[in-house]
């Protein structure tokens, strides 16, 4: 009856065993995972090996249950060690000292594995026949005490660093820790007790492996440690994921302010967030600001309000934090802890001030400027109103026309460069130009929105070569760019050089006077007329200048160096389109944008083909000759993306683009 009641408790700490690996694996977000994990799967081999000695009722099975026993037990305390200095993240880097340690266990394994009997280990053996509990008997070699002492001294290590984390931490999370000094020390005086007991006093209890038996109630130690203690930091994988995931930094604190966890944003910005500080108060560690450390340490603990506040930090020069403190209260109304969130708000705050700064800089310039900027339409449109003042009237007809929309690229950070005079100057020089050229293809200027102009071809007189015009337009607008850029720089107007981008689409569109009587604007309004403002925009994810849809390329009777890039999908619109970047006229194309164009077209065709190898090696020819082109960077990348994982047969080669 004994035997079975012991049989039975060894497997049921095996099946704990094998549970506590997956769950660990499957629900724990710590790397330090591992390390426990190995060491598990030396106390099954153990309690495998003793379950098989005590139930094969031979000498030939006890030997195989001996060298199962050795694979685990000449590996458990030093993976243990290791396993605690993982846990309470030793600094001494683990090749010096887990090299050295698995020595002996190697060494002790080999010969168990190699020799079936070796007087160096046991002078003699035999199997227990008459005990009530059946075993090997055993006469110890010279080399026996090697094996008895050394998971001693991996285990005093062991103990060593555990109490001295056990010392450091706060009171809550003590027990934990405790649990498992009792877990590394309740195994080694079983074995010591088993050993005296076999060779000294050969008493009832010899014939049982005090070991083995309590590995079991270690594996329940293990057990509570890290299910119901939560020792690992324990949540699903999802949930993990996501915590990691947010742009955010928070950090979590317990009800006296010491710290308990982080997520990996928080470790980026707080490199002093390691876990052996858990427990540790937040005030102590190295580079945690002062002006959060004095509203936390001033917080009030029966407030939920949460409070606001910005800080910078020694290490991150040039970035503005804003943190939000957050108390966790129990359902009695009782302070646990409290969640530091911390947002980087650099941009925001530079956007506030240059926004500022900008709007001090433009206020006399837009004053004085707002008739003027009314007044910019085509000479055709003032004419025509002045003949016809009816069509002063609010409304708007249907009529298919051209939009083009451009914007300059980082005018944000050039606006920042300049002192007013110069913005006023670079403005009133650069919008003059470009809308001249508009002008001279018989386009209508529809506004301007700081150095962004909106036009449209078409209206209010009707141009059967819309479309040829605008893109006509947009081609002397790049062209225009290197005369604009070294006039701003001669005349020292701006030491930034102003580089526009242009998005052009051909459809169906609303035009006509929209407002009040008193404040009327002729204008253009149309999904189509959305889909050139998106295009404008779209020139940053390619790296070109001037994007067209397919229905403006179409209506320019094959005059124009183009090429042809993906069908996207925008934000906000639904129907996909195809898209071309237009390079320059046919006739006035160097031999070299000719050539660009030409190897283009060939890789891109092979790209659709989803050849993706000949693509990817056509883009990488393209690249050694146009080191700057940027499309083929783009389709270089994907043709390599593809390349590992192509996309599935059911793909419609469709991108869907995220940002407008």
């Amino acid at each position: 009856m004994p035997l079975i009641i012991i049989q039975v408790l060894i497997f049921a700490s095996l099946v704990l065993s094998v549970y506590m690996i997956v769950v660990t694996l499957e629900r724990c977000r710590s790397d330090k995972r591992y390390a426990f994990v190995y060491c598990i799967v030396t106390i099954i081999f153990y309690t495998l090996g003793y379950l098989i000695e005590i139930s094969c009722g031979n000498t030939e099975g006890g030997i195989i249950a001996i060298k199962i026993m050795y694979a685990g037990g000449s590996f458990m305390s030093p993976l243990f060690f290791f396993f605690v200095a993982d846990y309470c993240e030793v600094r001494i880097p683990k090749k010096y000292y887990q090299i050295p340690l698995l020595i002996v266990p190697v060494f002790l394994f080999a010969i168990v594995l190699t020799f079936d009997y070796h007087t160096l280990f046991y002078s003699s053996y035999a199997y227990d026949y008459e005990s009530p509990i059946q075993s090997m008997t055993i006469e110890p070699g010279p080399l026996y005490l090697i094996g008895t002492f050394y998971p001693l001294f991996c285990i005093v290590l062991s103990c060593i660093v555990l109490i001295r984390s056990i010392i450091k931490q706060s009171r809550g999370r003590r027990f934990g820790l405790i649990l498992l000094l009792a877990s590394a020390l309740a195994p080694l005086f079983a074995n010591f007790a088993y050993v005296i007991l076999m060779f000294y006093f050969r008493t009832y209890f010899a014939g049982i492996n005090f070991t083995a038996f309590v590995m079991i109630l270690t594996n329940f130690i293990f057990y509570y440690n890290v299910v119901r203690n939560d020792m690992f930091d324990l949540a699903p994988k999802a949930h993990a994921i996501t915590l990691d995931l947010i742009r955010d930094a928070f950090v979590v604190l317990d009800y006296g302010m010491a710290f308990t966890g982080a997520n990996k944003k928080a470790h980026e910005l707080f490199p002093g967030l390691k876990e052996y500080q858990k427990g540790a108060s937040i005030f102590s560690l190295k580079n945690w600001p002062d002006k959060l450390s004095n509203e936390l340490e001033n917080a009030n603990l029966s407030s939920d309000v949460q409070r606001e506040l910005e800080f910078t930090l020694p290490h991150k020069p040039g970035k503005i934090y804003s943190s939000w403190q957050n108390r966790i209260s129990s359902e009695s109304g009782a302070t646990q802890g409290w969640i530091i969130l911390i947002q980087d708000v650099t941009e925001t705050k530079t956007l506030i001030r240059n926004i500022e700064e900008a709007h001090q800089k433009l206020q006399y310039f837009n004053e004085n400027l707002r008739r003027a900027f009314s007044t910019y339409l085509s000479e055709e449109v003032v004419e025509e109103i002045v003949s016809d003042p009816t069509k002063l009237q609010l409304g708007g007809i249907n009529r298919h026309m051209t939009a083009l929309f451009t914007d300059i690229r980082k005018f944000a950070s050039i606006s920042e460069a300049l002192n007013p005079k110069q913005l006023v100057d670079l403005l009133n020089y650069y919008l003059s130009t470009m809308s001249d050229i508009i002008l001279e293809q018989k386009g209508t200027i529809d506004k301007y929105q700081g150095d962004a102009i909106i036009s449209f071809f078409g209206a209010p007189l009707e141009l059967k070569d819309h479309a040829l015009r605008a893109c006509l337009a947009a081609i002397m607008m790049k062209r225009t760019e290197k005369k604009v850029n070294k006039d701003i720089h001669d005349k020292n107007i701006s030491p930034i050089p102003i580089y526009t981008r242009i998005g052009i689409n051909s459809g169906e569109m609303i035009v006509g006077n929209m407002g009040t009587q008193k404040k009327m604007n002729y204008t253009i309004i149309s999904n189509a007329v959305n889909l050139a403002a998106r295009l404008e925009s779209v020139n940053k994810q390619y790296g070109t200048w001037i994007l067209a849809s397919e229905a403006t390329i179409q209506e320019t009777e094959e005059q124009l160096l183009t090429r042809r890039l993906d069908r996207i999908r925008v934000v906000g619109i639904q129907e996909p389109i195809r898209i071309y970047e237009i390079l320059e006229t046919i006739k006035d194309a160097s031999a070299e944008t000719l050539k660009l164009a030409q190897l283009f077209n060939d890789a891109f065709n092979l790209f659709e083909s989803q050849k993706w190898t000949e693509a990817e090696s056509s883009f990488n020819n393209i690249l050694t000759q146009f080191p700057n082109d940027g499309p083929s960077r783009v389709f270089l990348k994907r043709s390599a993306k593809f390349r590992e994982n192509p996309p599935s047969p059911d793909w419609d080669g469709v991108f869907n683009l995220t940002e407008k």
